[in-house]
């Protein structure tokens, strides 16, 4: 299993579409935020390569010009997105999402595009296997083509109080203090009707909960301002709403494949689906 050191680099997965090609600006940004290197992949279904290779590099005879073509306009652009940016381009073996899974286990971040099966609705098929398999956290880019990146607006974790946040917590405060931006930890909790003559105040408790998610995180990010939201309601309503005012939403997500359908068949899958920027899933 890789370490945090073997995993010095952001992934980013790209094909012809101007999806695509916004997901690597946005992966640019996020690897000079981070001084990490950026590997650009487009996967080579039907290539005909050496066993003993995992990928092609860019001017490697067995690529296809359309691959060849894709990997050059895509460096040319994240070149002018930061000069000083380490890139590396290649095309590994196989189908798309199974070549980025495969990818995740030597990466710090997998980033690929939100790219729809029903306009801007619903993320494709290859997108949700990469979030639901990969070894890494997966940045989904979401936006129109040509969407600037929002700069300078803070970035949101989502907090439930438990383990699952952790892995959200760590690259959210990480990644907001790269960018010198707020975090705004989000931590909601079910509203309900209390029967009559009883009263019960969960708003204190829950404050307390999301105080505590966050102690240890604010004493090793001491610069990153951080605010505090304890909102009643349901988690994705809330989150969706949240999106808009914000970077990046991290949000937490079962590590065991057995979780898979749980998790992806509710609050996270619901985001990737639905939210207006781009969606970090961290993995326990």
């Amino acid at each position: 299993m890789s370490t945090r050191a073997d995993r010095n680099m952001i992934v980013v997965g790209v094909d012809h579409s101007p999806t695509a090609l916004n997901a690597a600006r946005w992966a640019a940004y996020l690897a000079g935020a981070l001084h990490t290197p950026l590997l650009i992949a487009c996967a080579l279904p039907h290539a005909v390569t050496p066993a003993h290779q995992l990928a092609d590099r860019i001017h490697s005879p067995h690529l296809s010009d359309a691959v060849r073509a894709t990997l050059e306009r895509t460096c040319q652009l994240v070149r002018t997105c930061d000069p000083d940016l380490t890139v590396d381009a290649i095309g590994p073996q196989g189908p798309p999402a199974e070549a980025l899974v495969a990818l995740s286990a030597h990466a710090r971040i997998v980033v690929v595009g939100a790219r729809t099966a029903y306009g801007e609705r619903l993320i494709g098929s290859t997108t949700v296997h990469v979030a639901e398999h990969a070894h890494c956290p997966v940045g989904v880019w979401r936006g129109g083509n040509g969407r600037p990146i929002p700069r300078g607006k803070p970035v949101a974790v989502g907090v439930d109080g438990t383990e699952l946040s952790i892995p959200a917590l760590a690259h959210g405060f990480e990644i907001a203090a790269a960018l010198g931006v707020p975090l705004t930890a989000v931590h909601c909790w079910p509203s309900r009707i209390e029967p009559v003559g009883h009263h019960l105040d969960r708003g204190e408790t829950e404050r307390t909960v999301l105080a505590e998610a966050l102690a240890g995180w604010r004493t090793e990010y001491p610069d990153v301002e951080v605010i505090e939201m304890p909102v009643p309601g349901l988690a994705r309503t809330v989150l969706k709403e949240i999106a808009q005012e914000v970077q990046l939403l991290a949000v937490g997500s079962h590590g065991h494949p057995t979780a898979t359908a749980l998790m992806f068949g509710s609050t996270s899958r619901d985001l990737l689906h639905h939210t207006t920027c781009p969606v970090l899933v961290c993995r326990s």
